[in-house]
């Protein structure tokens, strides 16, 4: 019995640390993207995962509408997935706060 009982005592430790190690973090920055997500607003400059740096026109269910430069009318739809990081403009001082998820 000496034996079975040490076996599986291992195996919860084990499962535990895997717990602990990989799926609390993973939920942690799943949530802190889901965030950073529902604050993007027209006007805030976002990264997408391919590395376009582009400035927010719209907001629609499943995309955002980027224009890719301030000097044309050129305009990308993109999915919201694709979104890596933001910088997001503060209308009172214009200041700018940065946000991206590092995977």
């Amino acid at each position: 019995m000496q034996g079975s009982e040490f076996t599986l005592l291992y195996f919860l430790v084990l499962v535990t640390l895997v717990i602990v190690m990989v799926v609390i973090p993973s939920r942690k920055k799943h949530k802190q993207k889901q965030e950073m997500i529902k604050a993007i607003a027209p006007g805030d400059t976002v990264v997408t995962i391919g590395g376009i740096v582009a400035e927010v026109v719209a907001r629609e269910e499943t995309t955002f509408v980027l224009r890719l430069n301030e000097n044309s009318d050129s305009l990308m739809r993109v999915m919201i997935s694709a979104i890596q990081g933001a910088t997001q403009k503060n209308a009172k001082d214009e200041k700018t706060e940065s946000q991206e998820i590092v995977a």
